[in-house]
């Protein structure tokens, strides 16, 4: 009889031990898809109608967002619908969505259709500037052999940081083209755009730019301006914005090739500007740019900008991308340039 009890004391050592060696489930995560599949791990995020869910058992996977039924979680996140109202907070599962309890302590619920981006973060711990942070580097190079010698390469950077009641985007290019018998030449971009939402679709923006093309014989174009802007249309796949405002420019040219820069001439212009950006099949993304800029202190005179990038993933967040830009200036303040200034460029880079 001791001896059973001992080996029933013994044994149930093992089970309490074991038992208490298996990590609780308590605190994982869980989706349900459309067709019932039930899955288990840790939520990361959704992005452009992709969740991504880390397993144990088959690691980061990436689930289309039409296919969830259920997400049933009580961590922290924030949370963008398409009305644009962004929340953080903690959020359950409902009978119909999600309930989502904020910092504030307001409870709502949202259709999960209706979600855009989930960004979740520890206990404590909201998501820093890097979690945040959307953007690209894009490095191209093109050569051609011949009679002559044509090389040119290329660098972008884009990033945009969104908060609930801001969001701020940034790009730069540079573009430089050497051929035999001719000058080299280049061209580079640097624009920067602050937008304070006043309600979850319209916000105020402000916007510098800087602009040198050697093909416009334009040294330096500095802008400065702002305006009201309305985003007509937010879903897990497309962005679509229409802007409104005034910009200050002052602009400096060169009479001719390696001429020095004139004094600069300042004037204003109105802005009608259009921001799309969408998500087409494979991940393949678009954005498009195009402002509209009419001058009204140099009488008859316009600028329209137009930018266009097509983004293909290819590995790990490496991309291949091919970008058209266009600059068209009406009325060009010195003759023999062209009003119309545009190309094409390919390049590899890596999205984040």
């Amino acid at each position: 009889m001791i001896h059973v009890r001992t080996m029933l004391r013994r044994c149930g050592a093992v089970v309490f031990l074991f038992l208490i060696g298996i990590p609780t489930l308590q605190g994982l995560d869980t989706v349900i898809l459309q067709n019932g599949d039930r899955l288990t791990g840790e939520l990361e995020k959704l992005e452009e109608g992709k969740l991504s869910f880390n397993t144990s058992y088959a690691g980061m996977i990436s689930i289309d967002w039409k296919q969830v039924r259920k997400l049933i979680t009580e961590g922290k996140a924030e949370i963008e619908v398409e009305s644009g109202h962004l929340y953080r907070g903690s959020f359950d599962q409902a009978d119909a969505g999600l309930e989502v309890r904020t910092e504030d302590e307001e409870v709502l619920t949202v259709d999960l259709p209706d979600v855009v981006r989930i960004a979740s973060y520890e206990e404590g711990k909201p998501p820093g500037f890097f979690d945040i942070i959307e953007g690209a580097v894009d490095v191209g190079f093109n050569f051609t052999r011949g009679n002559s010698r044509l090389n040119s390469s290329s660098l972008g950077l884009t990033g945009k940081y969104r908060r609930p009641t801001y969001q701020m985007s940034a790009s730069a290019t540079s573009q430089f083209a050497r051929q035999d018998d001719s000058e080299p030449t280049s061209r580079q971009t640097a624009d920067a755009r602050y937008d304070r939402f006043l309600s979850p679709r319209q916000f105020a923006f402000g916007l510098l730019g800087l602009e040198r093309n050697d093909r416009q014989r334009l040294n330096l174009r500095s802008r400065l301006g702002g305006g009201y802007g309305y985003k007509l249309k937010n879903t897990k796949t497309t962005e679509l914005s229409l802007l409104g405002g005034f910009t200050s420019i002052n602009e400096q040219f060169q009479a001719g090739p390696g001429a020095p820069p004139d004094d600069g001439t300042s004037s204003g212009e109105a802005l009608a500007g259009v921001d799309y950006s969408t998500l087409l099949f494979r991940g393949i993304s678009v954005t498009t740019k195009f402002s509209f800029l009419p001058n009204f202190i140099q009488s008859g005179r316009y600028r329209i900008e137009y930018d266009t990038t097509a983004r293909v993933p290819l590995l790990a967040g490496f991309t291949w991308s091919m970008s058209l830009f266009d600059r068209f200036d009406s009325d060009p303040p010195h003759e023999g340039v062209q009003r119309n200034d545009y190309g094409v460029v390919t390049a590899f880079g890596y999205a984040f």
